[in-house]
């Protein structure tokens, strides 16, 4: 049961200023990080993402590119696979952000924690991220990367462990979840 969970926070559209990533092995997390990343759109911070993640300019002046960020992040990420809640968000962000870039696009499969817990628990009334963290009693400061990343590793570990999965194949199997080519 080996997975990296994903989050990330923008500042604008697909500019991205913070990245959130817990790393799980053997169904256990191991390491979770965080980074500020200065969007290409700097000093622009659409003000309603700010409002939501609580980021501003003052956060990120020092804080570092992408592009040079990558070296860190890339062996996160290298014949991994990944998990985010909404995941067609933030595989977007991802690849707009490797696109600014010139970066190349890891050799990652991925899938999406809200697909999954639709399967798992169909009796909650939302599949969003505060709701299920919420009916598991899962702590976190929603819309931090760092918070969020690990939140949806638990939730992925918690999905797993209610169908009984000997291994992340077969977790994804049980409910129907296909992995998808990043």
């Amino acid at each position: 049961m080996n997975f990296t969970a994903i989050d990330f926070e923008t500042a604008h559209a697909n500019y991205p200023c913070e990245i959130g990533l817990s790393k799980v092995e053997n169904g256990q997390i191991i390491d979770s990080k965080s980074w500020l990343i200065k969007p290409a759109c700097f000093p622009y911070m659409n003000p309603w993402n700010q409002r939501v993640h609580g980021i501003s300019n003052s956060h990120l002046v020092n804080a570092i590119n992408f592009d040079e960020l990558w070296s860190e992040l890339k062996p996160w990420f290298d014949d991994s696979t990944l998990v985010a809640h909404n995941a067609a968000f933030d595989m977007r962000v991802l690849r707009a952000a490797l696109a600014h870039y010139d970066l190349a696009i890891p050799n990652a499969e991925y899938f999406c924690s809200v697909s999954l817990s639709k399967k798992v628990w169909k009796n909650l009334p939302s599949h969003s991220l505060g709701v299920v963290c919420e009916y598991h009693n899962i702590k976190f400061r929603h819309h931090r990367a760092g918070d969020d990343a690990e939140a949806c590793a638990k939730i992925a570990i918690k999905a797993f462990e209610t169908v009984q999965a000997n291994s992340l194949e077969d977790g994804l199997k049980k409910n129907g979840i296909i992995l998808k080519k990043l």
